[in-house]
């Protein structure tokens, strides 16, 4: 009689890398189980098995999250810390030193405003009819401009007139017409297209009054050039309010108002580090939501690793606070942490040995860990659910150090 040979195969741990889970569709049981209703019993284990998956996705996911905060592109970022944001503000491209300075500001830079008669706006022009020429100086440059009066203009209307001259000849200078509409005053305001005396105007009747009866050449504010001193340095001298210091490193820009010393500091952007320490944070929070949803299928010390990685004197200095739901960042505290003490923050959130390095080296253990070492113990039973090499889910029975498996038995 012919034999024939039994196919046999050596018994392998359960890979950590479990797939997605699906029923199982070649209905074998566990060895020595009677027949029978299995639905229920197969129902917890296939919840087991799909924890184990979950759980393994978000430990992944959170890997990667840590990962990114080592990256040298995200502390590349910079942001210019200044004492009074409203007075002064600054920019610093990516990959400048991190520094602190100092600027005291003497004089800001001003555009000059000349600031006409007030004149009753219907009563008759005080400006003789006929056409008056007059000269606008700026720049160096000067320019004949006319304006017609009309015999029934009033001084509104003359004003307008007036004014269109000399915004028509785009010669640095802006004319205005102003009104206290209460009084029923009207006058003309004009003012330098630019700040600083390179701006300066000045303006003379050459055929007739315009100038000296609307009173335009009156200056109220002279053109100024603004004052400051970098670091305890000599004083710098510009028209604008704006300067860009430190070979270029840094630009800085003020309010017309500003005035006396400004703190600032070139420091790491908290709002790209904060963006991506929080997705760090969401990949804890997932873990411990699988860890929750999972009926007991997930083993206790799983979460008491995730504790102890997460919860560190680290991140208790970078805002980062155990919650009832699992951790949340604390933004307030983090950001004051990444201006006054930039380099420790790096260190204790990027470095070998800061809060993300635990993170991964955590994440590591997990992934290398055997699929159903991730399981309660109670649930380790022959029968458990585990993936095989296909993607299915099927029943197989607890695997022993060795032997042989073959018909549903081991040997």
């Amino acid at each position: 009689m012919k034999i024939e040979p039994v196919r046999m195969q050596r018994t392998r741990p359960i890979s950590g890398a479990v797939p997605a889970v699906r029923p199982a569709e070649d209905g074998r049981k566990p060895p020595g189980r009677p027949p029978g209703d299995r639905r229920e019993p197969a129902d917890g284990r296939r919840r087991a098995a799909e924890s184990a998956v979950a759980w393994l996705t978000a430990v992944r996911r959170a890997r990667e999250s840590a990962a990114r905060l080592a990256e040298a592109s995200l502390w590349s970022r910079r942001r210019v810390w200044t004492g009074d944001p409203d007075a002064i503000a600054g920019w610093a491209p990516d990959d400048a030193p991190l520094a602190v300075h100092r600027i005291e500001i003497g004089k800001t830079a001003r555009a000059q405003r000349n600031r006409g008669f007030e004149l009753a706006r219907n009563a008759r022009s005080v400006i003789e009819p006929g056409r008056h020429t007059f000269r606008l100086t700026c720049a160096g440059r000067t320019h004949t401009l006319e304006a017609g009066i009309e015999a029934n203009d009033t001084n509104d209307l003359a004003l307008a007139r007036l004014a269109a001259a000399i915004n028509a000849a785009e010669a640095g200078v802006r004319a205005e017409r102003r009104e206290i509409r209460r009084l029923r005053l009207v006058w003309l305001e004009l003012v330098g297209a630019v700040t600083g005396v390179r701006g300066a105007f000045e303006l003379r009747d050459e055929d007739g009054s315009a100038v000296s009866a609307s009173g335009i050449g009156h200056v109220a504010v002279p053109a100024e050039d603004a004052v400051i001193r970098m670091d305890g340095g000599p004083d710098r001298i510009l028209p604008v309010n704006e300067a860009v210091l430190d070979s270029g490193r840094l630009r800085l820009v003020w309010s017309p108002s500003a005035a006396g010393a400004y703190e600032m500091a070139v420091g790491y952007d908290p709002d790209a580090i904060a963006e991506v320490l929080r997705a760090a944070v969401d990949g804890l929070n997932e873990l411990m939501y699988v860890h929750r949803t999972s009926a007991g299928s997930l083993h206790q010390a799983l979460l008491r690793e995730l504790e102890r990685s997460a919860t560190t004197e680290a991140a208790e200095m970078l805002g980062i606070a155990r919650s009832d739901s699992g951790w949340e960042l604390d933004e307030r505290r983090f950001r004051e942490a990444v201006r006054n003490e930039p380099e420790r923050v790096r260190h204790e959130l990027a470095g070998p040995g800061g809060w993300s390095a635990g993170i991964i080296r955590m994440t590591d253990r997990f992934l290398a860990m055997p699929a159903e070492a991730l399981l309660n113990p109670g649930t380790r039973e022959a029968g458990t659910y585990a993936p095989d090499a296909s993607g299915a889910t099927q029943v197989q029975p607890a695997e022993p150090a060795s032997g042989w498996y073959f018909d549903s038995t081991f040997y």
